[in-house]
């Protein structure tokens, strides 16, 4: 199809024929520096729009970077805060655990000795038993001994 028809941007009002009939052509561009420099225009315009969305791209980037280390840094923080308070607590924990078993080891110490001493004490009761069992056999016997020397004797 031919372009002939197509006026890109021709006023209604805009006479194609003049006087001598031949005043405007078919495929002549009157407006040619009008829309280039439109296109020109506009060409700028849309770089422009780049420029500031890139620009504005760029802050929201370091904006979201800047609020991503302020978090790490407040997470690193809470959790040195946490770690030390966990090991405050471990250390005390052990503490407590430490004096625990010295306190067991004192409970079953006291324990041994006493059972060590009861045992001495049994043993020394057995001991001063079994010397007074003798000493009264023995007296029993030297009784006897005597009741028979006596009677022999008279």
């Amino acid at each position: 199809m031919k372009r002939t028809k197509e006026r890109f941007g021709k006023l209604d009002t805009y006479n194609k024929e003049g006087i001598s009939g031949l005043k405007v052509f078919d495929g002549e561009d009157l407006e040619y520096q009008d829309r280039t420099k439109l296109q020109q225009l506009q060409q700028k315009t849309w770089v422009e729009q780049q420029k500031y969305e890139k620009k504005v791209s760029n802050e929201e980037e370091r904006y979201e970077e800047k609020l991503f280390a302020e978090q790490t840094l407040a997470i690193n923080r809470t959790r040195s805060m946490l770690e030390g308070e966990h090991e405050q607590r471990r250390k005390e924990m052990n503490r407590m655990q430490m004096e625990y078993n010295k306190q067991l080891a004192a409970q079953k110490k006291d324990r041994e000795s006493k059972q060590k001493y009861d045992e001495r004490t049994l043993d020394i009761y057995n001991i001063d038993e079994a010397e007074n069992k003798r000493n009264n056999v023995y007296e029993k016997l030297r009784n006897e001994i005597n009741e028979v020397k006596s009677c022999y004797q008279a």
